[in-house]
């Protein structure tokens, strides 16, 4: 059987122990709670085969060429990852890397994919190389490496999370440790639920420098000394995960950039390009962080019910007129309504309160032209699945009316929008 070119035609196998990544025990421990662990990095082995023709099973050196850590968070709440132009460009860099031997010596630049909630990294060799492992020159090395690249996007892409909890922060730390300096691309929402750094306990308030400080106090930051970090996919949500209000965005973006530049990185980036809106692979219920103005519940079927506050909508008075913010955030619930993958009818219903003087067929055509308005923002914002958009009034057995006076606080929460998908 003759050997096939494909991709670098290498497995990444450590030949020994030796070959494993390891740091010193009082350098590579960190405090994630209430234990403390040595770190070990080991590259695993990956395996190609290809029908009809027999690949190399050339050993890799893993001391050499660049490494790529990407760490994907995956889970139910978001849309299934993806690499972006950006982290390709990054790949394809480290392909074209002089950092990897001429020769058949094996030193490779390597993408290290890896699960936030796992212990453990899938290497993918860049680096483009002929069967006998000398490196490819030849015509063919561009389709070679877009080849490996690709490689890197469907492992991207096949990561789900398998635990309920996003630890962001220990799945960042647990890519790193032991592994040369390099380039780290982070695959993630940043709506991190579990760990030191959990957003549902933070709240959307706080100090992001207190808080990148709190956390290196607690010795619970990542060392991401000599790393160059790129955030993607940041702040992109799906399931039943309320999407992220302007606000609430950039209070993420602050939060992230602050625990980054703390953990002392080299640079931090943010690729705000917006990811596929494909439906999660995850299957495993994760946590969701509140949102003001937002909440949203999955019922029977899987199917989604979100409730979007006037206040978050940007309403004042009798106006159905949307905030810009308002926007943002209905483009955000567009891209989750077409991650659901579902093909049945979107339902929006506007409700209004009953304030003093205010009549049953004003509150009735007030709340129709609120429920039409987030449905046209929906459309617009490219959601193509049918959208029955009314309004229902005043929802029946409720007023904002006690003892004579009116609660305004009442009203707030009688004031809503609901999408249903």
């Amino acid at each position: 059987m003759k050997p096939c070119n494909f991709g670098s035609g290498h497995e990444i196998r450590p030949t020994s122990p030796a070959l494993a990544l390891r740091i010193p025990q009082e350098a590579g421990q960190i405090d994630t709670g209430n234990r403390r662990r040595p770190a070990f990095v080991a590259l695993g082995l990956l395996t190609l085969s290809v029908a009809g023709c027999a690949v190399p099973a050339k050993a890799v050196n893993p001391a050499g060429g660049d490494r790529v850590v990407i760490v994907v968070s995956a889970t139910a709440n978001e849309p299934r990852p993806a690499v972006t132009d950006v982290t390709r460009k990054v790949l394809t860099d480290a392909a074209n890397s002089e950092n990897a031997s001429p020769q058949g010596s094996g030193n490779s630049s390597v993408a290290l994919v890896s699960a936030a909630d796992a212990a453990d990294s899938r290497p993918l060799v860049l680096t483009p190389r002929r069967a006998d492992g000398s490196l490819e020159h030849g015509l063919q090395r561009p389709s070679l490496v877009e080849r490996n690249v690709q490689a890197v996007a469907d492992a991207v892409a096949a990561t789900a999370a398998a635990r309920p909890g996003l630890d962001l922060l220990g799945g960042i730390d647990a890519a790193v440790r032991g592994v040369t300096p390099g380039r780290l691309v982070v695959v993630s929402s940043g709506l991190s639920t579990a760990g030191a750094f959990d957003l549902r306990q933070v709240g959307w308030d706080a100090d992001p420098d207190v808080v990148a400080d709190q956390l290196a106090a607690k010795n619970a930051l990542p060392h991401l000394e000599n790393w160059h970090v790129l955030f993607t996919g940041l702040g992109s949500v799906a399931g039943a995960q309320p999407p992220l209000p302007g606000l609430a965005h950039d209070k993420l973006l602050s939060y992230w950039q602050k625990i980054c530049a703390r953990a002392k990185a080299a640079g931090c980036d943010f690729d705000d390009k917006r990811v596929a809106a494909e439906p999660p692979r995850a299957t495993v219920a994760t946590p969701v962080v509140p949102v003001p103005g937002v909440t949203s519940v999955v019922g029977p079927a899987g199917r989604v019910s979100t409730t979007v506050s006037d206040s978050a909508l940007g309403f004042t008075g009798d106006s159905a007129v949307l905030s810009p913010d308002a926007l943002d955030l209905l483009r955000a619930l567009a891209r989750s309504i077409t991650a659901a993958g579902r093909s049945d009818p979107v339902v929006v219903r506007g409700y209004a309160a009953d304030p003093p003087g205010s009549t049953a067929a004003g509150r009735q055509a007030l709340a129709d032209l609120r429920a039409r308005v987030v449905s046209d923002a929906l459309r617009e914002a490219g959601v193509r699945r049918p959208v029955d958009a009314a309004g229902v009034g005043t929802q029946p057995g409720r007023t904002a009316m006690a003892g004579g006076r009116f609660d305004e606080t009442v009203a707030a929460a009688m004031r809503r929008v609901e999408i249903a998908y």
